[in-house]
């Protein structure tokens, strides 16, 4: 992933400063599977700012932290936190996969952890519903594969027809997390922002989704792509003249995503 390229896995010799790493783990709820809305970025905005204000709080009291660009699935399995599974997800006790993580390095004076190894063999070995829902084929006997998940091809560059075709929800696809047996006990949202009302992204009115899920995720009109999408596969002829409007626009992203809706609304 290109957002990979800096991590480091040996700390210590990277940051010899710091003796502790802090996994900051955020619990989410999804939004029901009627809302086409992905919950993971909210959440993910959520915990990002939370931990900034974490580190700014330490630094202020002496306590050097920063930000900690580590391979962070690795490092909940090899301590005990998570177990992998076959769909490229991570299992929490408790949290199921529907979680954000955030990492700071810190400097603490008595820096002491002992790991607790989570005892399940994940259901994985037996149940095969990821594969069956994966609408690109990313999920196979053998694992996961980044290349083919639509969900990688979702970042604001035009998207092929395979990746529309695949998309369930505004930023994403959710399916491997709504169909997994370690989310069978998480009960979604009710309430629902009406900031992610089609109408309203359509329009350009982007700003106040922007506020809940990161400013840096509207990169060429991504969320305008994305409702074209979504009022495409619910069949919002309605909308039609609202997404016409935007066949002449001036990035390409939203022209494809537009012209994909338009042939599918007509």
């Amino acid at each position: 992933h290109h957002g990979g390229t800096d991590l480091t896995a040996d700390v210590r010799a990277k940051e010899p400063w710091a003796s502790a790493i802090l996994a900051l783990i955020l619990p989410y709820r999804p939004y029901p599977d009627s809302v086409p809305v992905s919950g993971n970025y909210p959440s993910s905005n959520k915990a990002y700012h939370a931990a900034n204000r974490l580190m700014r709080a330490l630094n202020g009291q002496g306590v050097r932290t920063e930000r900690a660009y580590v391979p962070i699935r690795e490092l909940l399995i090899r301590n005990g936190a998570g177990v992998p599974l076959k769909n490229g997800l991570t299992y929490i006790p408790g949290c199921g996969t529907r979680f954000s993580v955030q990492t700071l390095l810190i400097d603490l004076p008595e820096a002491e952890f002992t790991p607790v190894q989570v005892q399940e063999e994940p259901f994985c070995t037996k149940c095969h519903a990821c594969e069956k829902v994966c609408p690109s084929g990313a999920i196979s006997e053998s694992g996961y594969d980044y290349a083919k998940c639509a969900r990688a091809y979702m970042g604001g560059e035009p998207m092929e027809d395979w990746v529309m075709d695949a998309m369930t929800s505004i930023l994403g696809c959710e399916l491997c997390q709504s169909i997994c047996p370690y989310n069978r006990e998480i009960e979604p949202m009710q309430d629902v922002p009406e900031a992610f009302a089609l109408e309203k992204l359509l329009t350009g009115d982007v700003k106040p989704a922007l506020e809940i899920v990161g400013t840096n995720l509207n990169k060429n009109g991504r969320l305008i792509q994305h409702a074209c999408v979504m009022a495409a596969k619910q069949g919002r002829k309605d909308l039609l003249p609202l997404i016409e409007r935007l066949l002449e626009d001036q990035r390409e992203g939203v022209r494809a995503a537009t012209a994909y809706a338009v042939k599918r609304l007509r």
